[in-house]
């Protein structure tokens, strides 16, 4: 250990021993169990961890029926939050990666349990020092979860390979002293986000019980995982002439251009909605649809989330429990290699297009009966 990690350390044990002896909201060990307020703190920087951390919520609230749970959040974490009923109290702060002290001083401010005891969770994604310090100058103590800097917290956590990032996060419940549920993730919307859904799907000449199938085509520049354009192509035929299926793709606005040159590929006319929507209207608008083909990106975890079975092309080099829905028949995870690392210019060549139809056509055949019923098109 470095002498400026020593020193560090030392410090950070001086300040949880003075807490110990000062701060009234102190928490015997053994009575974690019978907490009912809890401040979780979520400024992940990734889409996918913050869609990964909503089972937690669920699963606390199933554990402690009288849970009050209070969020503290920023970006992407707040976004996937806003309309979450098992969530009592959605706290906007800036960023302490970005501004410490604002987000310091804005916590404080708006500090929901004041003279009451609670506990402060940090799932995974939040294990920064900073988001340390927000906790532990905004006035929470007791703090239990994932973190680099263990001498700060009751209960330090570190991430499990073996387990996926939602199980990561439910061993909090079970830190806490509870017996933990899994649950799937799930971002929740408005009535006014699910009209505006519609209405963009009825402005792309999409008719009630016409069979939709998202395309999710791009990914981060960062990591590159793609599958060849003209591979999407003959899937897009094959679900044209099959089942009569109308190609929806989405994106964020930067991808859009990407995403139209794909489509002018295509020999029949295709709709986008990249960069059109917000995180809750893209939810809405993936619930509406009937089955996706998807890479291992951010709009998957949002397909997840609003429940839309899917076909996953997945990259060699990723494990896929730590991301996937392994062992969920409403999905089809096709990985057909495995390597330690992403090659440079790595494309998704070991999955053919055979492999994708054939796991499109067990999808329709279990699940587009019920999702292109008009009532249910309406209803969710």
């Amino acid at each position: 250990m470095s002498l400026l990690r020593s020193l560090k350390s030392a410090a950070f044990a001086g300040i949880t021993a003075i807490e110990s002896r000062t701060n009234r909201n102190t928490i015997g060990r053994k009575q974690l169990n019978q907490v009912e307020n809890f401040i979780v703190f979520q400024h992940a920087s990734a889409l996918g961890t913050a869609i990964h951390a909503t089972p937690l919520f669920a699963a606390l609230k199933h554990a402690a029926p009288k849970a009050q749970i209070a969020v503290v959040a920023s970006g992407f974490s707040l976004d996937a939050l806003r309309s979450n009923p098992n969530i009592d109290t959605l706290i906007a702060t800036p960023s302490p990666l970005k501004d410490l002290k604002s987000s310091v001083q804005s916590l404080r401010h708006q500090f929901p349990f004041r003279k009451k005891s609670f506990v402060t969770l940090t799932p995974m994604g939040n294990e920064r020092t900073l988001i340390a310090f927000q906790a532990l100058f905004g006035g929470a103590s007791e703090r239990v979860g994932f973190t680099v800097e263990p001498t700060l917290f009751r209960i330090p956590m570190t991430f499990d390979s073996s387990k996926s990032q939602i199980a990561n996060n439910l061993r909090l419940v079970e830190a806490l002293g509870h017996t933990a549920k899994h649950f799937e993730p799930k971002i929740f919307f408005s009535d006014q986000d699910a009209a505006f859904a519609r209405g963009l799907m009825s402005s792309a000449g999409i008719e009630e019980g016409q069979p939709v199938v998202v395309f999710v085509t791009q990914t981060s520049v960062t990591q590159r995982k793609s599958w060849r354009p003209e591979r999407f192509r003959e899937a897009a035929i094959f679900l044209k002439e099959r089942y009569g299926a109308h190609i929806l793709f989405v994106g964020t606005a930067g991808e859009a251009a990407a995403i139209d040159e794909l489509r002018g590929s295509f020999p029949f006319p295709t709709a986008s909605a990249a960069g059109k929507t917000n995180l809750a209207q893209l939810t809405a608008l993936m619930s509406l649809c009937t089955v996706g083909l998807t890479l291992d990106t951010g709009p998957l975890h949002i397909g997840r989330a609003a429940g839309l079975p899917m076909v996953i092309i997945a990259p060699a080099w990723s494990p896929p429990i730590e991301w996937l829905p392994v062992d969920n028949d409403r999905y089809h995870i096709l990985k057909n290699a495995d390597m330690p690392s992403a090659p440079p210019n790595y494309i998704i060549d070991e999955v053919s297009v055979a492999e994708v139809t054939s796991a499109l056509d067990d999808l329709f055949s279990r699940f587009a009966a019920a999702r292109l019923q008009p009532s249910a098109w309406k209803a969710r």
